[in-house]
């Protein structure tokens, strides 16, 4: 019954208000295209961020699937409120597009029912509850390796204190704002987002459950260490120094400390890390490992598996320094390396004799260096591949494993790199060249080139520019915020064991450490090669050495598309491309893309439409009666219709004149009819002779409406059925400051001539307007062209070349005789309109 009356009422705009009809659908024709437009933008910047062009928060990812969907919704309603009850299948295409895009953004399910802590031992493979780096503990600990006792506070009481607070709404706002292209935002949003969580009230029942998990017994009632174990981490990304810890913790300090390790969450270089990781932050929620310190006599870094000193084979690495391995990590410190063999009883094969522990410390004896390699075999073991652990010992002797994650070896030193000298004119060089230094110490592989760029104490890591050779002091956690940009690192403090050593060894960034005193002797500027695995610096580049970073970035880019396929098919993925083609339909829509599409081409050709038959004509022709009769010298009856903008104030009166007229398109359409210095054929006043002869019999005038020319306008619009004797032309066109939305679309039918006098005509203009770059198609007795997407000015240019094609034309299909004549006589057309070949050259479509 809906249906019914809706089909009624159009009817009856119809037939009784045409001018209202034709005003509304101009109107949705306009918030069409701005809605088509705003659609196109956002599919730009999703494409952006598909290609690896931008590095942005998945929130914004995310918020702009929500703005494209709703902006899609906003085309596909405009279009249905031109042709209301038309387009069927238009609805149900968005729906189930829009449905698909929904399964991909879904949030995941989030845990719900259980306590807040638990024993560690409950989090044996459960990273979804306890975070990476505690799961990867209950391991260690079920393996039966010393672990100290601990309590998970899982993510759940992560998910209820933000929940609580309201503040995922509020943290999402700033997240989608984060673009690492603009570094310098981020530090002002991550301080937004801890203030939030900070500034937000912990939830009773879960500050109550924090306080009695820090008197449990299982704790020992002293002080606590509030550890980071966020989803994610120690997994597939290490996360390594990027999250925070809390340490020495008294136990009635639990809740402002479990709240400070969740702000740690949102500090840039966590934030960063996670971004360029493509992690959504929903799917990194952070859980807390709670343990008793440890009073450590020394602690350190064990690596499973290195490459041996003598190249005989793998080893073990130990990193060891007295007390707590926060400096360690830290890159702070110069810890003791010893190289052990990979079986029992431990063979010393090498000692650094340096760092912060003695050669002949008790802290480290003989068994406990087997224990330690017991203790690597056991979780390569477990775990399947080469293991970080970080341990410590206390005072009784007795170690510790407190965290154990995925290990990449470092390789074998190759041969030198050719090295071409920058200061050789002819870019020539060879091997052999004078390292600027050597015997530096590997950290992270790889061979990397670039200027140097001395980050100095207290400078900010956003002033570090993109593929520099970077000096630094120290090895800092925070240096994960620059890695992807760098070609290499070299620090004058740092080893293997420290967390951004990790962080760099999983992105690929060569880094060597021990340059001290050296790092005052690389001028800034100077083009230097970085080889980690030998521990050398060179002058120069090898262009081999060019390729690597190529490489690294291609296989980004692959990773990326293959991350993003299914959003892409859903959002950007353009496969509706023929409108010609049958599947040119809603049903054969897959993406938002293609709905923005079809419903482009459906909403030009309704427009195009309005006067495309003989019922429409009509239709027109009653919608015309406020328009105003264009008086001028041309033989031409031309009424006008202002839907707003298209004519000045002085056309108040019932008959306008062509200073009157201020539409853009129009002004350059006459410009082309009127003032182009084209002849007008002496055939008497230009009406529709063929509807004249059909229906008048002496009965109407020749200016008659329904006779007549008719043009709707606005300031940038212009819709004109324009008649010459036995043939029309129709053309729509919008032309104003928007490139994007900016195009003619036009029709040229019938003739007065014969059937083949006809074809040459429509040949003669399929050329020229082929060479002024519109797409053009011919199908019997008609001709379409259409030209997009262009400057505004390029636009009203070829609008003056089509007023006056309209008028070379008018009779031309009764003199021609052949398709050589036609395109004799296009050429020249073309010339005398100052579009021949050379000023064609480059016109885009």
């Amino acid at each position: 019954m809906g249906q019914l009356a809706q089909t009624l009422a159009r009817w009856g705009q119809a037939l009784f208000a045409p001018e209202q009809r034709l005003r509304s659908r101009h109107d949705a024709f306009q918030a069409l295209l701005a809605a088509d437009e705003k659609s196109l933008l956002l599919v730009a910047e999703l494409e952006e961020i598909f290609a690896g062009a931008r590095q942005v928060d998945p929130a914004r990812t995310r918020w702009l699937c929500g703005q494209l969907s709703e902006a899609v919704g906003e085309v596909a309603a405009r279009l249905l409120a031109m042709r209301p009850g038309g387009h069927a299948g238009l609805a149900q295409a968005l729906e189930r597009i829009r449905a698909g895009l929904a399964l991909l953004l879904q949030d995941p399910a989030l845990p719900s029912g259980g306590p807040f802590v638990v024993p560690l031992a409950q989090a044996l493979g459960r990273p979804e509850l306890a975070g990476g780096k505690a799961a990867n503990l209950a391991a260690v600990q079920r393996a039966g390796l010393r672990v100290p006792p601990g309590l998970v506070v899982g993510t759940d009481a992560f998910e209820h204190f933000l929940s609580s607070g309201k503040l995922r709404p509020r943290l999402d706002r700033l997240l989608r704002q984060v673009d690492l292209a603009r570094p310098e935002r981020l530090g002002p949003l991550c301080a937004g987002m801890q203030a939030l969580v900070l500034g937000a009230c912990m939830p009773q029942d879960l500050a109550q459950a924090l306080r009695e998990a820090a008197a449990s017994p299982v704790l020992r009632g002293g002080p606590l260490a509030v550890r980071s174990s966020a989803v994610a981490e120690d997994g597939v990304f290490s996360f390594a120094g990027q999250y925070a810890s809390e340490l020495n913790v008294p136990p009635d300090g639990i809740v402002d400390a479990y709240r400070r390790v969740v702000a740690a969450k949102y500090r840039p270089r966590a934030v960063a890390y996670r971004v360029r990781c493509g992690l959504p932050d929903q799917r990194a929620p952070m859980a807390a490992l709670l343990m008793p310190m440890i009073d450590a006599a020394g602690s350190g870094v064990l690596h499973t598996c290195d490459s041996r000193p003598d190249k005989a084979g793998s080893c073990m690495s130990v990193y060891a320094l007295s007390g707590l391995g926060d400096a360690l990590v830290s890159g702070r410190a110069e810890p003791r390396v010893l190289r052990l063999s990979r079986w029992l009883p431990a063979q010393l094969l090498e000692d650094s004799g340096a760092g912060d522990l003695d050669p002949g410390q008790a802290v480290l004896p003989h068994p406990l260096l087997s224990e330690l390699v017991l203790a690597g075999l056991v979780l390569q073991s477990v775990f399947g591949r080469p293991q970080e652990v970080e341990w410590a010992v206390d005072g009784e002797g007795r170690l510790f494993v407190l965290q154990s994650r995925t290990y990449s070896a470092m390789p074998e030193p190759q041969a030198d790199p050719e090295i071409v000298r920058p200061d050789r004119a002819d870019g020539t060089g060879g091997p052999g060249e004078r390292p600027l230094a050597q015997d530096l110490s590997p950290v992270a592989p790889g061979m990397g080139c670039g200027p140097v760029f001395h980050l100095d104490a207290g400078a900010g890591i956003d002033s570090v520019p993109a593929g520099c050779v970077l000096t630094v002091d120290s090895l800092t956690p925070d240096l994960a915020r620059c890695v992807h940009q760098v070609a290499a690192v070299a620090a004058s403090i740092g080893c293997r064991a420290s967390h951004f050593a990790s962080v760099a060894r999983e992105c690929g960034v060569p880094v060597v450490s021990g340059l001290a005193e050296r790092r005052a002797s690389l001028p800034e500027g100077l083009l230097v090669t970085v080889d980690a695995a030998a521990g050398r610096i060179y002058a120069g580049c090898a262009e081999t050495l060019l390729e690597a970073p190529k490489r690294r970035r291609a296989e980004e880019r692959e990773g990326l598309a293959q991350r993003f396929a299914a959003l892409a098919r859903q959002t950007c993925r353009l496969t509706l491309t023929d409108p010609e083609a049958p599947e040119f339909a809603p049903e054969g829509c897959t993406s938002l893309h293609d709905l923005v599409r079809f419903c482009h081409e459906m909403a030009v050709a309704e427009m195009f439409g309005l006067t495309g038959s003989s019922g429409d004509s009509e239709t027109l022709g009653r919608g015309m009666g406020k328009a105003k009769m264009l008086r001028s010298d041309l033989p031409l009856s031309l009424f006008l219709l202002d839907l707003g903008g298209g004519l000045g104030p002085a056309a108040a009166r019932n008959e306008v004149l062509p200073e009157d007229m201020l539409s853009a398109p129009m002004l350059a359409l006459w410009q082309g009819l009127a003032r182009s210095g084209e002849t007008w054929s002496d055939t008497g006043f230009c009406c529709d002779w063929q509807e004249f002869d059909r229906v008048s019999a002496g009965i109407f005038r020749k200016d008659s409406r329904l006779l007549a020319s008719h043009a709707l306008l606005s300031a940038d619009y212009l819709h004109l059925l324009v008649r010459f004797g036995y043939h029309f032309a129709v053309l729509d066109s919008l032309c104003g400051q928007r490139a994007e939305a900016n195009y003619i679309n036009f029709r040229f039918k019938g003739g007065g001539g014969l059937p083949e006098q006809r074809r040459l005509r429509l040949a003669f203009i399929a050329r020229v307007l082929t060479g002024c770059g519109f797409a053009v198609r011919v199908r019997g007795d008609m001709l379409d062209a259409r030209l997009a997407r262009l400057e505004e000015l390029t636009l009203r240019r070829a609008l003056v070349l089509l007023g006056r094609l309209l008028v070379r034309t008018q009779r031309m299909d009764l003199g021609l005789r052949s398709e050589a004549q036609a395109g004799g006589l296009a050429e020249d057309f073309l010339s005398a309109c100052g579009a021949g070949p050379e000023a064609r050259d480059g016109h885009g479509r």
